[in-house]
């Protein structure tokens, strides 16, 4: 059973770290956007203010992986989520491509 739970758990990791490398919403902030982590303004982000902006795109993404809002995420909706995201990438590869 401790198997299963660590297993879960360390999919869920690397599936979040996935999906956070692919979702412009919960990525690591770049250029200007960053500076939206700058609550107060003057001009520098600090630990706290950097620490508040990822717990809130770590909240936003929890919420999307929960998919039926019962404050856990099961194997099913890490499994939805990464063939949601298989698919996304399939529809943007094939209109990439050379027809």
């Amino acid at each position: 059973m401790k198997r299963v739970i660590l297993l879960t758990l360390a999919l869920s990791l690397a599936l979040c770290a996935a999906a956070v490398a692919q979702d412009e919403t919960v990525a690591a902030p770049r250029g200007a956007k960053a500076m939206k982590a700058d609550t107060n303004g003057d001009g520098k982000i600090s630990k706290d203010e950097f620490m508040e902006a990822a717990k809130k795109r770590a909240e936003a993404r929890f919420q999307k992986l929960d998919a039926n809002g019962d404050g856990f995420i099961t194997a099913d909706e890490l499994n939805a989520a990464k063939s949601k995201r298989a698919e996304r990438a399939a529809k943007k590869a094939a209109a990439k491509a050379p027809q």
